[in-house]
């Protein structure tokens, strides 16, 4: 399911995130994989996990994909409390933030 940005930004601890790029176990491959790949936009080829970011209190968890489009991010939210996929986000950098496309 395609979250809003008030759905996604509901998803942040206020402890912040921790960077578990490294050491993250997948808790459900298969319904990862298929969640992906069923979600994807037309757009977002050639993607790649970039990094994974669990809050430090232990809510949710968010996989971030690079794309082939600058600054543009594909985030898969995980709940970590019952171990479901909550939703994804289109991360626009350049719209967030303003940052050149170029």
């Amino acid at each position: 399911m395609l979250l809003s940005e008030e759905e996604f930004k509901s998803t942040f601890s206020s402890k912040g995130f921790l960077d578990v790029t490294e050491t993250a176990e997948n808790y459900d491959e298969k319904n990862f994989d298929e969640y992906v790949n069923n979600n994807l936009n037309n757009e977002l080829e050639n993607m790649h996990i970039d990094y994974v970011y669990d809050a430090k209190d232990g809510s949710f968890r968010h996989v971030v994909f690079t794309t082939s489009l600058k600054n543009v991010h594909y985030v898969v939210v995980i709940n970590l409390r019952n171990k479901k996929i909550f939703g994804h986000y289109i991360l626009d950098l350049n719209k967030e933030y303003g940052l050149s496309e170029k």
